[in-house]
């Protein structure tokens, strides 16, 4: 027996799944899926039948996911300065097609710049090009081993856009959603 229509919603933020990266393994639009999460259309069987065998199929493949976090993470780092600017990272996150930037310096993690924060300032005030990263910074990311699997990061994946992995006192690399898919 499936479970309820309405249960596919939580279930793919719980996997931290868009609605996009859903239709996209299901083969259908995000618009479709828009519309069966708020309850708009009523679905045939046979579609959600697909989404609940995807999700239930990716929510085992993550639970016995064993592999360690250097296998999966992006070893090269791109990172701010703390002396950059907003226009800096928005260069930078364009240049590199990523949507977010740890402010690191002299392996200091000082906080984060995100896509969707630099869009947000620039629309109330096209003027903050010039103003530093530190002065709009948000958290920095959290830091883990790198010793970790990817199991123990999917949870925290879903409350931060990034993770930075650590050897001892150094910066290793970063993971992000996207590398998690990738694994």
């Amino acid at each position: 027996m499936l479970p309820k229509v309405i249960e596919i919603k939580d279930l793919r933020k719980n996997l931290n799944l868009s609605q996009q990266d859903l239709a996209e393994k299901c083969g259908l639009t995000q618009s479709t899926i828009s519309r069966i999460e708020s309850g708009k259309i009523d679905p045939p069987y046979s579609k959600i039948k697909l989404i609940f065998d995807f999700l239930q199929q990716e929510t085992s493949r993550r639970k016995s996911s064993t592999k360690k976090i250097t296998e999966i993470m992006s070893k090269k780092i791109i990172n701010i300065s703390p002396k950059d600017t907003l226009k800096d990272a928005i260069t930078l996150m364009s240049k590199h097609n990523i949507s977010q930037l740890p402010i690191l310096e002299n392996n200091r993690n000082f906080g984060s710049i995100t896509a969707k924060k630099a869009q947000q300032l620039i629309v109330e005030n096209p003027n903050l090009n010039n103003i530093d990263v530190m002065s709009i910074k948000e958290l920095p990311f959290p830091e883990i081993d790198e010793k970790w699997n990817l199991r123990d990061v999917s949870d925290m994946l879903s409350k931060y856009p990034a993770i930075l992995v650590k050897k001892y006192d150094s910066y290793v690399g970063i993971i992000t959603d996207a590398d998690c898919l990738r694994a």
